[in-house]
């Protein structure tokens, strides 16, 4: 492979990474989830992704998702308590 094209592809690895880690950084997660409470990260404070999260966990106990607290900009959290 020429030095060119191995500097190419090289850039394009880095720019795939970047890529990769700023959309994983933006992306909303089950924290912490049992019968009874769901509590879902999301740095970009996406309510609705937060709220479908929280519902597909109260669903393993067959109840569903309460938002109990809004994330704000200090804490990116929402909970939800799992109601039947």
């Amino acid at each position: 492979m020429s030095r060119k094209k191995h500097l190419t592809s090289l850039k394009l690895l880095v720019i795939a990474a970047f890529i990769s880690g700023a959309m994983n950084g933006c992306a909303s997660s089950v924290v912490s989830s049992n019968p009874r409470n769901v509590v879902v990260e999301s740095q970009s404070m996406d309510a609705r992704e937060a709220q479908r999260l929280a519902d597909a966990e109260c669903a393993k106990y067959k109840r569903y998702a309460k938002m109990t607290i809004k994330a704000d900009y200090w804490d990116r959290n929402y909970s939800f308590e799992c109601i039947e």
